[in-house]
């Protein structure tokens, strides 16, 4: 027999596990119960640490995901310059500074990674709004339960945390004006003359 208390978080676990011992010492009561998290059994201590680890590599690849995205945006400008070769050359000859010039493709990393972020919020929010239904789904493709209640409790937690939307939309945009830094140099360093004598 005992009292099972669930909580939100496995990281209140340990502090609400001192403060209960704490205040049974006060009472002193403390020898008449023993207070033990789920944390503390060998059969689950193994399968917590394996889901951390699985969260931390989920992370890695989100990150590896944000990353390929960039280079392709390195890649989108780069091209674009390459295309617009002629009309960057009218720009400068018509006055246009390399600085001006640099900005201008700078902005455009910009707005695409703005963009992107935008329509990733939004996919984001679709999918936890319909999460039920999705897991449904995936449970139908697989045969069984894609997240045993086990591990993951009866329904699965689709709470929007603003934190981490906020850092992933803020990381999107900085790496974007980052990568649109190299397409930016190489456009401010085309001579219009050579362009447009070939041309």
């Amino acid at each position: 027999n005992g009292i099972a208390i669930d909580l939100p978080s496995l990281k209140q676990i340990d502090s609400i596990k001192l403060s209960l011992i704490e205040k049974l010492k006060e009472r002193g009561i403390d020898q008449y119960w023993n207070v033990t998290s789920y944390t503390d059994y060998e059969l689950t201590a193994p399968i917590l640490q394996q889901l951390k680890s699985d969260k931390t590599l989920f992370s890695l690849i989100a990150m590896i995901i944000l990353i390929v995205a960039c280079s392709n945006i390195i890649s989108m400008l780069i091209l674009l310059v390459n295309d617009k070769r002629k009309e960057i050359a009218v720009l400068q000859a018509l006055g246009a500074s390399p600085l001006r010039i640099a900005t201008l493709f700078g902005l455009c990393g910009l707005i695409t990674g703005f963009l992107s972020s935008l329509i990733g919020t939004l996919a984001a929010l679709f999918t936890l709004r319909n999460l039920q239904s999705l897991v449904g789904f995936l449970n139908f493709l697989q045969g069984h339960e894609a997240f045993h209640q086990a591990f993951y409790g009866n329904v699965l937690p689709n709470n929007l945390s603003l934190g981490a939307l906020g850092f992933v939309t803020i990381a999107t945009i900085i790496i974007s004006i980052l990568a649109g830094v190299v397409p930016a140099i190489k456009a401010a360093k085309i001579r219009p003359s050579q362009i447009l004598r070939s041309e």
